[in-house]
């Protein structure tokens, strides 16, 4: 870059130092000769309205936005990534899990691993509970280890937008009571959405946990769902999802569609772009 400054001097200045006319009548610069005569207040020579110095800061301004601009669009470059039950089982009832890089999927009855049904459009575990296609609890015991849970494990670069559902119910009062998402390292923005039946279910989150309320009334919604703001509160994290009812048994979660974004900026590529944006305006000033 100082080459391109002094290059820019010699070309656009009457000679400095030694330098003269050559036979051909070109400019003819002596570098040595240069070198010893040059002197600063020659390297600030104003080049129109800019100092040297000035127009050192503005390359620098200039590829430092360049460079927050490059980082910004690098963490912006998110995709959201819909998988159906279908993709997740294999449509096959010996799958255990499923993992494409992104996340890992994997049932479970209590602590013990299960196997997924086979079924394209709803996600549950074969031959378990009171629904094959569903995530049931067949009792009102919560903690009897027959409830059917669903572990999402999360890389650091991805995280959960999304579920949908239909046929679901899980509305007890108790503290126990609704389906259970475990395992944010913040409140993910949850908001809750259904289709043509009035919406009486409810989404709350409390330090780490979101319970969803299922009520009978919205059970024949054509498709239930839940958005999720903020994939950071569970980029890198393991969530398990639970189905328990104290009041009724047979209480399930049937899964229609999970949602996630691949690209959650990791919390040193926002540092980084933290420290570059301060670096700018320190320079600026």
């Amino acid at each position: 870059m100082h080459h391109c400054i002094l290059a820019y001097l010699i070309k656009s200045r009457s000679p400095l130092g030694s330098n003269s006319a050559g036979a051909n009548g070109t400019d003819h610069f002596d570098k040595k000769s240069f070198k010893q005569d040059l002197t600063l207040d020659q390297l600030l020579l104003p080049m129109g309205n800019v100092s040297y110095k000035s127009f050192l800061m503005k390359i620098h301004t200039t590829r430092t936005s360049l460079f927050l601009l490059g980082l910004s669009v690098s963490i912006s470059q998110a995709a959201i990534i819909s998988l159906t039950p279908g993709q997740i089982n294999g449509l096959d009832t010996t799958t255990t899990t499923f993992n494409n890089g992104d996340l890992s999927v994997t049932p479970f009855i209590g602590t013990t691993a299960a196997t997924f049904n086979g079924n394209a459009v709803r996600l549950g575990i074969d031959g378990a509970g009171t629904n094959n296609n569903a995530f049931n609890d067949p009792d009102t015991d919560p903690n009897n280890g027959n409830e059917e849970k669903l572990q999402l494990v999360f890389q650091p670069t991805s995280g959960l937008t999304g579920i949908s559902w239909d046929f679901s119910r899980a509305d007890g009062p108790g503290a126990n009571d609704g389906i259970f998402i475990t395992g944010f390292t913040a409140d993910p923005g949850a908001i809750y959405g259904g289709g043509s039946v009035p919406i009486t279910s409810t989404v709350t989150y409390n330090a780490g946990i979101l319970q969803m309320d299922l009520t009978g009334a919205d059970f024949n919604d054509p498709l239930s769902f839940v958005t999720l703001s903020n994939p950071a509160a569970s980029a890198g994290q393991t969530l398990l999802i639970t189905t328990t009812d104290t009041t009724q048994a047979g209480a399930q979660f049937a899964i229609r569609e999970i949602s996630y974004e691949n690209a959650v900026p990791e919390p040193s590529s926002l540092t980084l772009l933290s420290l570059a944006a301060f670096g700018l305006l320190h320079r600026r000033r």
